[in-house]
């Protein structure tokens, strides 16, 4: 008699059809969810069945094939799919299972092996339970139990997903694992608490991101520091990995990078639930849910990230900020804007040209001179200095004067939303009452039509226009009355701004990171006498929290 305990150990003996005669597969299945209707059906349970079944009918040449923990909705199981491998072999010739909804719970693909491939292959399957026995012909009822063992899968799955949801509107964890650089307490597994190791190593690629490095260039310094990967770092530590790429163990990948990056509310200490979603209990294809549909909550584990590196990694994500052919990232990538066009000021460099040469562009202008009609560009050194001096300053003022520095923050900011909020204010006027307008239009083409002075036809055609521009104006109304209220709500955050400022009493120099603690965006006008002797140029600098202040909008003349 020949039996092994389990698939990994089969594997390292295989049959040959030449030396082994064909043997009677046991197969066993275990899925998360039958684990919950007690040991009836546990992987013990169903082997001591199946053996004792297959002896006491005289089958002693057997093997077992088992699956533990998978659904039985899905058919790429290592077990299940061995034994099929054996089948076609030809090393197997009979398939013994406890229930029919061993074998799984999608009544379709259960019907294709036991109608058609297990016959095609004179395979005699037998499920024990179920009375289901091929060589006894066909079981009448046998396709209406894998219609309820379907049934049961699907019902199990809308449970789960309602109890999903409510533990996700609730603020608990939904992911299986923590992303790394955290772990499951000890104490509470539904908490999440700092891997130490991991955590130091996710805060030096936030320190790479505050420097200006992508995700290709960290993954390649991490690489050449020959730090452990996330899939190689759980494997020493004997622990589980979800959905990790694999490989050599040190051999950091871009897209792991930007994955760690794309987590940064996460790194923050929040909670982000519903970020995905799956169609169907049947398919394992993830689907993104857009962002409004996120639950989000504030501050439920310790952070890894600060909020200037968040804010540098969330930034470096959203502009997809890309090395030079040289191989450098600019210091100001994916800040800089045309204030005409709107569009990214990026660096141009070439290999001939001394650093003082250096400058950004708008790539409208360059793109189009239809798009952009004038030229935005300012050497990089040129940029540095402006910055540097404008930030010297306003740390300066900020840490001599903080009472003064508040009031003159508190005043721009509320002149800026004034501003705003009047715009808004007088478009969403205009909108409801164009709104109300076109409500007395169409009553009036309606009581013409009535009385004969308008043809049906042409009642339809206007009051289609009419109705299609009423819609789009309680769009339009309704994201304006949401703006409305946003200003309304909004106020500039000058304690985190002061926080930052008590960190840096003296800057020597202008650096990515101390970039990206202070400097929101940077937004560039175009050049007065641009190629005269009296060229001047503007540009705003919007810091992080307080915006652009008076003292914040710079020029830079033929002498800077």
């Amino acid at each position: 008699m020949y039996h092994q305990s389990n698939t990994a150990a089969a594997l390292q003996f295989p049959y040959s059809a030449m030396s082994v005669e064909a043997v009677t597969a046991l197969y066993c299945r275990l899925s998360r969810d039958d684990e919950l209707q007690g040991d009836s059906n546990s992987i013990i349970n169903q082997k001591k069945i199946l053996q004792r079944y297959a002896l006491d009918h005289g089958y002693k040449n057997y093997r077992f094939y088992i699956d533990d923990g998978i659904s039985g909705t899905t058919f790429n199981r290592p077990g299940f799919q061995q034994m099929i491998a054996d089948i076609e072999a030809g090393l197997v010739n009979r398939v013994i299972i406890k229930d029919m909804s061993r074998l799984g719970r999608d009544y379709l693909q259960v019907g294709m092996y036991t109608e058609i491939m297990f016959p095609e292959h004179d395979i005699h399957f037998i499920a024990v339970n179920d009375g289901v026995d091929s060589t006894q012909g066909d079981n009448e009822f046998t396709p209406f139990r894998n219609i309820i063992n379907e049934w049961y899968a699907k019902d199990t799955s809308k449970k789960i997903r309602a109890v999903m949801k409510v533990k996700g509107n609730a603020g608990e964890h939904l992911t299986t694992l923590p992303p790394y650089g955290y772990m499951k307490s000890p104490d509470n597994k539904k908490l999440w608490v700092r891997d130490e190791e991991a955590a130091a190593v996710v805060y030096e690629i936030g320190l790479y991101v505050m420097d200006g490095f992508g995700p290709s260039q960290i993954a390649r310094k991490l690489t050449e520091r020959r730090i452990l990967t996330p899939a190689a770092y759980y494997a020493s530590r004997g622990r589980k990995a979800s959905n990790i790429k694999r490989g050599l163990p040190y051999a950091w990948d871009a897209s792991t990078v930007a994955d760690i990056m794309d987590r940064w509310r996460e790194y923050l200490g929040h909670t982000v639930n519903f970020k995905t979603r799956k169609k169907s209990y049947k398919s394992k294809k993830v689907i993104h849910n857009p962002e409004s549909e996120w639950m989000i909550f504030e501050n439920t584990h310790d952070p890894i990230w600060t909020e200037a590196i968040a804010d540098a990694a969330r930034a470096a994500r959203q502009t997809r900020r890309r090395p030079t052919k040289m191989g450098e990232m600019g210091m100001f990538s994916g800040m800089m804007f045309c204030a005409d066009c709107g569009s990214v000021m990026y660096q141009c460099r070439a290999t001939n040209f001394r650093r003082e040469q250096e400058y950004y562009l708008c790539a409208g202008y360059r793109k189009s001179r239809d798009f952009c009609g004038q030229t935005h560009s300012i050497r990089t050194v040129i940029l540095e200095e402006l910055i540097l001096e404008n930030l010297r300053e306003i740390v300066s003022f900020a840490s001599r004067s903080k009472d003064e520095f508040v009031r003159l923050v508190m005043d721009s900011d509320l002149r800026q939303r004034d501003r705003d909020l009047a715009k808004r204010k007088r478009q969403l006027v205009d909108s409801e009452k164009r709104i109300t307008e076109l409500d007395a239009i169409f009553k009036r083409l309606y009581e013409d039509n009535i009385s004969g002075k308008l043809s049906d036809e042409r009642f339809q055609k206007l009051s289609a226009d009419y109705e299609k521009e009423e819609q789009e104006l309680k769009v339009l109304a309704s994201s304006l009355r949401k703006e409305v209220e946003l200003e309304e709500s909004k106020s500039a955050d000058v304690d985190r701004f002061l926080s930052v400022v008590e960190r840096y009493t003296d800057i020597p120099e202008l650096t990515p990171c101390i970039l990206h603690e202070f400097v929101e965006k940077i937004i560039v006008h175009a050049a007065s006498d641009p190629k005269g002797k009296n060229r001047t140029q503007e540009i705003d600098i919007y810091y992080k929290g307080i915006g652009a202040l008076e003292m914040s909008k710079v020029t830079a003349s033929m002498e800077k």
